[in-house]
């Protein structure tokens, strides 16, 4: 098992900015995957991250809150060789009952949440999630309409005084409009330095239940360990990110 160990230094914008929660060891970290739309790749960078964390030797579950439930139906494809992570499909009118389920699993050291697409079906329970993260991730494609969505997500976020950062998620680098995505993202928030580009083991990895890390030979993986250590950094929990 990775041992875990608190790094968190200050940083600019949000993360410095944000207020700490009262640190307490014997609880979980939470790390949230929102976003202002849907088809922002919330669902493929929760699934991701926890098969990075779960290979990385973190006790970690996930938290589908999103009716569609993506994530859960990921899990039932997902080969009974795999490693195991657990999971709460709870709505996210009911995210009380999810936390509990979820802390009920046992000795956590990670939970890593998946929310519905948008924010507008249940913003008070929207707003205790936020306040309960200790760090959010905002995916966005790189497109205008993708950005115009998640810049306004992203404002409420640092009205609320919670830790975050941007993810371009499902990305063309050679396309104009990825450079032009980094710049607004940097203008409106943090941005994390690592991209995840548009690949199809990105795609295949939903279909067969599981992550680019128990892919042989899967493109995205160095991107999806980019974002892995970049939250892990985040969080203040140093592991290994190799898979």
């Amino acid at each position: 098992m990775a041992k875990v160990t608190d790094v968190r230094k200050p940083a600019r914008g949000s993360f410095r900015d944000a207020p700490p929660k009262n640190p307490d060891p014997t609880q979980p970290k939470i790390l949230v995957c929102s976003s202002g739309k849907g088809g922002s790749g919330k669902t493929c960078l929760t699934r991701n991250l926890a098969v990075f964390a779960a290979h990385a030797g973190l006790r970690v579950a996930t938290i589908d809150l999103d009716p569609q439930r993506g994530l859960t139906n990921w899990y039932a494809v997902r080969p009974e060789e795999a490693v195991a992570i657990p999971n709460v499909a709870v709505p996210l009118s009911n995210l009380q009952e999810a936390m509990r389920q979820a802390k009920a699993l046992g000795d956590l050291e990670l939970i890593v949440v998946d929310t519905p697409p948008g924010v507008d079906a249940s913003p008070a329970e929207m707003r205790q999630l936020l306040l309960l993260a200790d760090f959010v991730l905002v995916p966005t494609g790189q497109g205008a309409g993708d950005l115009r969505s998640v810049v306004e997500w992203m404002a409420f976020i640092r009205r609320e005084q919670r830790p975050s950062a941007f993810v371009l998620n499902l990305t063309v680098r050679t396309a104009g409009s990825f450079d032009r995505a980094k710049q607004r993202l940097i203008e409106a928030g943090d941005l994390c330095p690592f991209d995840i580009r548009l690949y199809e083991s990105i795609r295949v990895s939903d279909e067969i239940g599981l992550g680019v890390a128990e892919m042989k030979g899967a493109n995205g993986l160095s991107d999806v360990r980019g974002v892995f250590t970049f939250a892990m950094h985040a969080l203040g929990m140093k592991v290994s990110a190799d898979a």
